[in-house]
């Protein structure tokens, strides 16, 4: 037994420490596959509308002008970005012409079948976040014009209810 017990104690400190080394690649491993996530949309990414005023002392005047300029911007913005998303639809519609073109019938048929699977997934993942976004304290405040309806797109996104660049627009 005497001679056993050195052994029986290495064996468990083996065990412990491949268990350690495991733990350890195992969550760097985890974590550096998934993917980043992204920064809440409702997160101050430039000072507010109040901190601008009273940080920089601003008149009711020069809040107005400056309102008046983020409208502005948004609008010339919320057009670039439409343009934009236009011209991006217009390369891909080209590019999946070109590559039909090089693909036999049944690749083609293939591609078709992989590509509706790809949206049916991002989909998915897209209805997935959107739940795990309604919880109470993420759901935009109900509007008090009753014939408003809520807004459901992040302030980030094109066409959100705030403009379509949630750091230009800080009011």
């Amino acid at each position: 037994m005497k001679k056993s017990m050195p052994w029986i104690i290495l064996t468990l400190a083996l065990v412990f420490a491949a268990g350690v080394v495991g733990g350890v690649l195992g969550e760097r491993w985890w974590f550096a596959k998934r993917p980043q996530m992204r920064r809440p949309a409702n997160a101050e990414r430039y000072p507010s509308h109040d901190r601008w005023a009273k940080d920089l002392g601003l008149t009711a005047e020069q809040q107005e002008k400056i309102r008046e300029i983020f409208k502005k911007t948004d609008g010339r913005i919320k057009e670039l970005r439409s343009d934009q998303f236009k011209h991006i639809g217009e390369m891909r519609d080209e590019m999946k012409k070109e590559i039909d073109a090089v693909l036999t019938p049944e690749q083609r048929a293939k591609n078709e079948a992989m590509i509706q699977k790809a949206r049916e997934e991002r989909r998915k993942e897209n209805e997935k976040r959107d739940k795990q976004n309604e919880s109470p304290r993420n759901r935009n405040p109900k509007k008090e014009n009753g014939n408003e309806k809520e807004s459901s797109r992040r302030s980030g996104d094109p066409g959100g209810p705030r403009g379509s660049h949630p750091g230009l627009h800080p009011y």
